[in-house]
């Protein structure tokens, strides 16, 4: 994908360069992961007995773990690898969350061991890298890296299939799609809470959902997540303590809280972007003006993805 800079109205091709050699690249990117993946690093180049040595180890803002393999250029064999190293998480999250406890400070919360992630990186992928990931629900990452320290990294697309049309006979391609993994769902998440909780998060719910068009709504084991192309808003239902808690992102470190419902997260705590949280209680329920208070950082909250 050519790049190109404009002087005075003329065009100026920038030109691509290599990285001298893969570890290059794979440095860079482990000191960049929050800022391009929203990832919190844990540790690179880690020997296993028996899995082999993982290039990079992450935890995304879901707390699922991440194994990430680099590849300068393209190279059969590289889903393989980091299959064999997600398979090492998922046989020892003992290991894995004393290596997350060990490197994040004060980290908290549960990890979702349910759901990790694969990406791998490189210039190019073949049609049989494409099916692979899809099997194994890997993400894909191109990059390009040109001068002037310039780098595009874009997601490769599915690979698609041909399906042939039974009434006229005629094939058209489209793509394949993906069988989420499955993770509790919401109403295993409301299990069990009290009618006030469930009716206080049933509220807030379709508050969160009627701010935008764009924004989707996943679970994880331990969340109800919201995003844009950012999550942005993180609910647990404590039913020890009856209470929502809500984790929150903001642009700069900085949310308007007149009504002081919110807390600063520590940095010490590794949740990058995600700054600060609220604990709600359903005693006030059906005060508006509490829930428009609430409502209002979580506006703020969404609006730090756009």
């Amino acid at each position: 994908m050519p790049l190109f800079k404009f002087e005075n109205g003329t065009a100026k091709r920038i030109g691509q360069k290599e990285f001298s050699n893969e570890k290059e690249l794979h440095e860079l990117i482990d000191r960049n992961l929050e800022e391009l993946f929203n990832l919190r690093y844990i540790k690179d180049e880690y020997i296993t007995e028996k899995h082999g040595r993982i290039e990079t180890l992450a935890i995304d803002e879901a707390n699922r773990p991440v194994v990430i393999e680099y590849k300068k250029i393209k190279e059969i064999g590289q889903l393989i690898q980091a299959n064999r190293y997600i398979t090492w998480v998922r046989q020892n999250p003992d290991s894995f969350e004393l290596l997350v406890r060990k490197n994040i400070t004060n980290f908290e919360g549960e990890i979702d061991f349910s759901n990790p992630r694969i990406i791998c990186f490189a210039q190019e992928f073949s049609i049989d890298d494409k099916c692979l990931a899809l099997s194994l629900n890997a993400e894909l990452w191109k990059y390009r890296y040109y001068e002037n320290e310039i780098m595009t990294i874009i997601r490769e697309e599915e690979p698609e299939q041909l399906i042939k049309n039974k009434l006229t006979g005629k094939t058209s391609i489209v793509k394949i799609i993906k069988e989420p993994k499955k993770a509790k769902s919401i109403d295993e998440h409301l299990s069990g809470v009290s009618k006030e909780l469930r009716a206080l998060f049933s509220e807030i719910n379709e508050r969160i959902l009627q701010i935008s068009d764009e924004i989707e709504r996943y679970t994880t084991n331990a969340e109800i997540i919201y995003k844009t192309s950012l999550n942005f808003a993180y609910l647990a239902l404590q039913k020890r303590n009856n209470a929502l808690r809500i984790l929150l992102r903001s642009a700069t470190g900085r949310i308007i809280d007149p009504s002081h419902l919110t807390e600063v997260i520590p940095k010490t705590h590794g949740y990058g972007k995600i700054t600060h949280q609220m604990h709600i209680s359903p005693k006030k329920n059906h005060d508006e003006k509490y829930l428009d208070d609430i409502m209002d950082i979580i506006f703020q909250a969404y609006t730090a993805t756009q």
